[in-house]
């Protein structure tokens, strides 16, 4: 078992659901975005999502688009947030998930890739332009590095397809909880519920967290009572991010403690 999932099996067993934060690497500057981090280590969270800037980010809305183009205009780099990575990991009990494209995987290289992941406290990958079927390879060669390869399901996925990718996926996997791209809505979709009963239905060991759309405690909190393992929050953190200038830091601070304290409170989950 590695070490995300027994985050998520150690977080069900007490009945609770994990706050999972996402951010860009080196959004809105490299200092910040690392005091950023540092602010969410610090707040009770046991997994991060760290964003590689990647120049056609398909999965992404404009907020996190907008945060992309800064970040790639500032001038980070892949080995930068991988940096990121390690300096937030070696001081906090923490998992870092890193969330990258392809093209910056192979430009790199897929093996170097892994390794620099792994020797930099990497404990999972997203590829979200990963197909299930071409991720045979990068999952061997990441297993070989004791990285977690996280496969995402959409709404539109098949019960077939569904149940290959939470078997197939290390640590989690990731319901995009509907068709589009990331981004704040004020309700939670139908097909979020619907993946997320789906796939409890189809595997119901394996830990599964939901992201797109999820911008308030409560829409958080509905979710873990209908049992996901974890909430996943970008788009909102990253307007937060925008529109305090002054003190981002504190901004975010205050955003996720909610979201912490809200799942903290909302009771028993289910059983499996």
């Amino acid at each position: 078992m590695n070490g995300i999932e027994e985050r998520f099996k150690r977080a069900r067993r007490i009945g609770r659901s994990l706050f999972i934060p996402y951010i860009t690497g080196g959004y809105p500057d490299m200092e910040t975005c690392r005091r950023i981090l540092e602010v969410m280590a610090e707040t009770g969270v046991e997994i991060i999502e760290l964003g590689i800037p990647f120049s056609d980010p398909i999965a992404d809305g404009v907020t996190i688009q907008e945060a992309t183009f800064k970040a790639l205009q500032a001038g980070t780099t892949p080995k930068k947030v991988l940096e990121l990575a390690k300096d937030i990991s070696s001081k906090h009990d923490v998992s870092i998930v890193i969330l990258t494209y392809l093209n910056p995987v192979y430009r790199m290289g897929l093996r170097r890739f892994m390794e620099e992941a792994s020797s930099h406290g990497v404990g999972g990958v997203i590829i979200p332009d990963l197909p299930l079927e071409e991720a045979g390879p990068v999952k061997r060669i990441a297993m070989e590095h004791g990285v977690s390869l996280v496969l995402l399901a959409a709404p539109t996925t098949s019960d077939e397809r569904l149940a290959r990718i939470l078997d197939e996926t290390m640590g989690f996997a990731y319901l995009v909880s509907l068709t589009g791209t990331t981004g704040e809505r004020e309700s939670l979709p139908p097909t979020a519920i619907q993946l997320l009963r789906r796939s409890r239905g189809l595997n119901p060991e394996k830990p599964v967290a939901v992201g797109f759309g999820v911008s308030r405690p409560d829409q958080a909190v509905e979710l873990a009572r209908l049992g996901a393992d974890g909430i996943i929050v970008g788009s909102r953190i990253i307007s937060e991010i925008k529109r305090s200038t002054s003190n981002p830091e504190k901004a975010v601070e205050r955003l996720v403690k909610g979201f912490v304290e809200a799942l903290s409170n909302s009771g028993q989950r289910p059983p499996p």
